[in-house]
C-alpha cells in the first residue's frame, strides 16, 4: 500500500510525481490546506469471460478488444516484487493465477509461496472471478468463491502461513 499526499486542482504547484509517499494519510502537510490523500493499492480486476474468453484474456489475443495478456501481468508482477521487497500487489481473480500457477516450475511456486509468506503478495476476495452480483444466483457466488478459496489454500498456503483472504472487496 501506497500513501501518496497531493493536491486539490487549486494548487498546481504540487508535483504529484514528487509527492510525499512517507506522509502518514492521518498527517496534515503544513502550508498545504485542502490536500487530498490517495491511497495507490496495486492490484488485479481481469474479467474472466466479459468482452474475451478466459483464453483470450489470458494469452492476449483478440488485442483489438483489449490489449495485454493476463499470464504476462502475473509475470511481471512476481519478476518485479522479487526484485523490490519493498513493492506489494493484491491479486484477486483465481481463475486466471490457478492457470498460470499449473504453468510454473517448482523454484517459482517456491518465490510465490515466498511473497506471500513475507506479505508482498495477497491474494483477496479468493474467488475464481470477482462475481457480478447484477447476474448471478447466490448459490453460484458461494460456489466460485469456495472453489477458489479452497484451491488457493491447497496449492498456495503453507503450514507456517496462511493464504486466507481477510479483505474483500468488489470493483464494478
Amino acid at each position: 500500500l501506497v500513501f501518496v499526499t497531493v493536491t486539490t486542482a487549486d494548487e498546481p504547484d504540487i508535483d504529484i510525481n514528487h509527492a510525499d509517499v512517507d506522509t502518514p494519510s492521518d498527517e496534515k502537510v503544513p502550508g498545504h490546506e485542502g490536500t487530498i490523500t490517495v491511497h495507490v493499492v496495486a492490484h488485479t480486476h481481469d474479467d474472466v469471460g466479459w468482452l474475451k474468453t478466459v483464453d483470450q484474456y489470458y494469452y492476449g489475443s483478440k488485442d483489438d478488444i483489449y490489449k495485454g495478456g493476463v499470464q504476462y501481468i502475473i509475470d511481471t508482477v512476481i519478476e518485479q516484487l522479487v526484485k523490490d521487497p519493498k513493492k506489494k500487489f493484491i491479486y484477486v481473480e483465481i481463475a486466471f493465477f490457478k492457470r498460470w500457477w499449473e504453468e510454473q516450475d517448482k523454484e517459482t511456486r517456491q518465490q510465490v509461496r515466498n511473497l506471500v509468506k513475507g506479505g508482498q503478495l495477497e491474494f483477496i476476495n479468493a474467488g475464481y472471478c470477482m462475481n457480478d452480483e447484477a447476474s448471478v444466483h447466490y448459490a453460484a457466488t458461494i460456489d466460485q468463491m469456495s472453489e477458489g478459496l479452497m484451491w488457493l489454500q491447497r496449492e498456495v498456503g503453507g503450514p507456517d502461513y496462511d493464504v486466507t483472504p481477510t479483505i474483500a472487496w468488489q470493483v464494478r
